[in-house]
């Protein structure tokens, strides 16, 4: 089923979330270490908070995609007004 602007809505309220480009650095990483948008199921395996799709089942997926991610440090704006 599909994440409809209601779904958004509720889970930006649930989890006291902002306009994540105004948010600090510290409201950011409060935000991740509260799960707002991964976590760890019953099998382990990452998803995501919202759609509770899996990003990774093994620590090896898991290495890729941080890898993967990294590769988008230098593509992203270094500079913070936070």
């Amino acid at each position: 089923m599909p994440i409809t602007f209601q779904d958004i809505k509720e889970h930006y309220e649930l989890y006291a979330l902002r306009d994540i480009s105004e948010m600090s650095t510290a409201e950011y990483k409060q935000a991740l270490t509260d799960g707002a948008f991964f976590w760890i199921d019953h099998h382990d395996f990452v998803r995501s908070t919202l759609s509770e799709e899996i990003l990774a089942t093994n620590l090896e997926q898991l290495d890729a995609m941080i890898e993967h991610l990294e590769g988008y440090r230098n593509s992203v704006r270094s500079t913070s007004k936070y």
